[in-house]
C-alpha cells in the first residue's frame, strides 16, 4: 500500500522545456527596462522616477533633482515658515476673489487635511426659483371665468375710484 502511493503518476512529466537563448545584449534588454528610460518623454520618465522612489523627497542637499515632483506649495511653506506666518489655513477659510463686475466671497471646503480642499463660492450666484415665491397661492387658483364675491367688491371699488377721479378732474378744470 505504501509502495503504491509513492509511484509517480503517468500524467506528470519530469522533462524540462528547452532552455531559451540567453539575452546578453543591452539592446535586447533595454526596451522593457525602467532604468533605460529615454528622456524624449520628460513627463513620463519623471513620473516613473517619482513612483519608484528613485529620488528622495528633499532632493540632493535640499534641492530638487531631475524627475522630482515640485509644486508651489513647497515654496509657499518655505516662505511662510521663514516669516513666521505658518498658520493653519483652516483658521481662515475665506478667500477673497473678484470674478467680474461684482465681488464674490469664496471659501475653502476641506477634505480632511489642511492642504486638500475645494474652493467653492460662499453664496450662490443666482437666486432664481421655478416655484412661486409668494405672488400667488397655487392651491387657491380658480377656474377661468369664475367670479367670487371678492372679485365683485374689487370691481365696484375700482369703478367708484374712476367715477371719483373723473368728478375731481371736472371740478379742477371749472
Amino acid at each position: 500500500m505504501l509502495a503504491a502511493s509513492q509511484k509517480k503518476s503517468p500524467a506528470v512529466s519530469s522533462a524540462r522545456p528547452p532552455a531559451a537563448e540567453p539575452m546578453s545584449a543591452y539592446a535586447a534588454l533595454a526596451p522593457g527596462s525602467m532604468m533605460a528610460a529615454k528622456v524624449e518623454h520628460g513627463l513620463q520618465t519623471g513620473a516613473i522616477y517619482w513612483e519608484t522612489n528613485m529620488n528622495p523627497f528633499n532632493g540632493v542637499f535640499g534641492q530638487g533633482t531631475y524627475g522630482q515632483k515640485w509644486s508651489w506649495q513647497m515654496w509657499d511653506d518655505t516662505v511662510r515658515s521663514s516669516m513666521g506666518l505658518d498658520e493653519d489655513t483652516r483658521n481662515t477659510p475665506l478667500i477673497f476673489h473678484n470674478d467680474g463686475a461684482f465681488d464674490r466671497a469664496w471659501v475653502r471646503d476641506y477634505k480632511g487635511d489642511r492642504n486638500i480642499y475645494d474652493i467653492k463660492p460662499a453664496k450662490k450666484k443666482w437666486n432664481f426659483s421655478f416655484f412661486p415665491t409668494g405672488t400667488k397661492d397655487p392651491l387657491e387658483t380658480k377656474a377661468e371665468g369664475e367670479m367670487t364675491r371678492g372679485d365683485v367688491f374689487a370691481g365696484v371699488l375700482a369703478s367708484c375710484l374712476k367715477v371719483d377721479l373723473a368728478h375731481a378732474l371736472e371740478q379742477a378744470t371749472d
